[in-house]
């Protein structure tokens, strides 16, 4: 098998879509990889020259960092492989990709000036969230 893996910065690159959820579970690149429409696909070119590549060989395994994406092309006429998935929270978390598609739901399409409020809330309680954050919150009260 040949496995070319991603970076996350990737992302505008490999033209995932759609969110939907997938046989996989996971969003896929909508770019054929054997032969790449770079008219319709113009930075694929980007995300390929970031790319990397590895050829495996029968009993090799291969390590895809969380949140890398990959593809995999079987070089025999019949291949196996497992994979395992695994995170490193409790099991009463949702996925990630799950606040993903609610957020596409509910904020997309909200007026620009809202979204902008949106954006300043999740700064604030997720992404840049500290002690003081939560610091006027009564430790019994504070749930979530």
């Amino acid at each position: 098998r040949r496995f070319t893996v991603f970076p996350p910065e990737q992302l505008p690159n490999l033209y995932l879509g759609p969110l939907d959820p997938t046989p996989a579970g996971q969003p896929v690149s909508l770019v054929d990889f054997h032969q790449p429409d770079f008219e319709r696909f113009p930075r694929f070119r980007d995300a390929l020259a970031a790319g990397e590549a590895a050829e495996l060989a029968p009993g090799d395994a291969v390590y895809i960092p969380s949140m890398w994406f990959h593809h995999v092309e079987g070089l025999a006429p019949v291949n196996l492989l497992i994979n395992a998935w695994w995170r490193q929270t409790a099991d009463h978390v949702d996925s990630p990709l799950s606040t993903l598609r609610l957020a596409l739901m509910t904020l997309r399409d909200l007026p620009e000036k809202e979204k902008r409020i949106w954006r300043h809330h999740f700064q604030h309680f997720v992404f840049e969230a500290n002690e003081d954050t939560w610091a006027h919150i009564p430790p019994a009260a504070r749930g979530l």
